[in-house]
């Protein structure tokens, strides 16, 4: 049976970075991958750099797409050229520990679980290249169940990459194209074709914060799409999985409160007034909903009543 990892990584506008992402890839201890880089149509020199990797290790597939489809499209063109058994998500201005693959792979046949993931490491950095490091601590190696592991998503956040999948469990599905934030409807629903899922402790991911990337960025009308994601998510959970509809009903709310809060700093933007309109009535829907939510805390029940005024 074929052992082969895919790793796909789309690639946009971080010429800066890349080298440091694909240098972790082709360096680890796993040596038995394909790694499949999705150009997004960069405008900067991120098409040659993956050239040039693609020249030096016959490992290394370079797909160049004449026009930029977003982060959900790339990986989705990734999603389909895979060949191995197993597949990996990276980000092209992330990197991995050196022995990531391998501890993945040997986390997940020690369990029996479907999917693996080891520690992110947040690693935020200046202009200057100055880098803050902040840890996440675990207790050993935890398992999981998918509802286990569905209601952490809900309750906290969660990223497709840093996770070895078994590729055959993901069947078709693929990410929602066009919205940003969507690696939290996909975890999601890949978890709930998951038996189980283990979270290792031990670092194998290292995620760059940078203050001009997507989730870090000023707000925008573009960052919407979280009340849209969460409320597939609930519509997905009402389905497939009703003992988590507290949770699912818990971070609809918080996003809807959050989007709406934000909205109120583009007071010049008559959309974002129209939007911000549009939440106030989805507010005041749910109010009762999450006055009684064991997961929305008081300052946050406090807030919905304000908001539905």
């Amino acid at each position: 049976m074929s052992e082969k990892i895919s790793v796909v990584i789309p690639v946009y506008k971080v010429e800066a970075y890349l080298p440091e992402c694909l240098d972790s890839v082709v360096n680890q201890t796993y040596r038995d991958m394909e790694i499949i880089l999705v150009e997004d149509a960069s405008p900067d020199g991120c098409g040659a750099i993956c050239d040039s990797y693609g020249e030096k290790d016959g490992r290394v597939r370079v797909i160049h797409r004449e026009k930029n489809g977003g982060l959900a499209a790339a990986r989705n063109t990734g999603m389909e050229l895979a060949t191995g058994e197993y597949l990996f998500f990276a980000d092209s201005d992330d990197w991995l520990a050196e022995d990531t693959l391998e501890r993945l792979l040997q986390g997940m046949k020690k369990y029996g679980a479907d999917c693996s993931a080891g520690i992110c490491v947040t690693v935020s950095e200046e202009d200057s290249g100055k880098r803050e490091i902040r840890r996440s601590r675990q207790n050993g190696d935890q398992c999981k169940t998918a509802s286990e592991a569905m209601e952490q998503v809900l309750l906290t956040c969660s990223s497709a990459c840093n996770r070895l999948y078994r590729r055959e469990m993901l069947g078709d599905l693929r990410f929602p194209e066009g919205r940003i934030n969507e690696d939290e409807p996909f975890v999601l629903q890949m978890y709930r074709r998951m038996g189980k899922i283990v979270f290792l402790d031990c670092e194998t991911y290292f995620y760059r914060k940078r203050s001009n990337s997507i989730t870090t960025s000023a707000f925008s009308i573009r960052q919407m799409d979280c009340v849209y994601n969460s409320r597939d998510n609930l519509e997905f959970v009402t389905r497939e999985a009703p003992e988590l509809i507290p949770a699912a009903e818990y971070k609809y709310c918080k996003t809807l409160l959050w989007c709406y809060v934000n909205l109120r700093k583009l007071k010049a933007d008559g959309q974002a007034k129209a939007l911000r309109r549009q939440l106030r009535g989805e507010i005041r829907k749910n109010r009762k909903t999450a006055l009684v939510n064991p997961y929305l805390g008081v300052p946050l029940k406090v807030l919905t009543l304000l908001c539905s005024l």
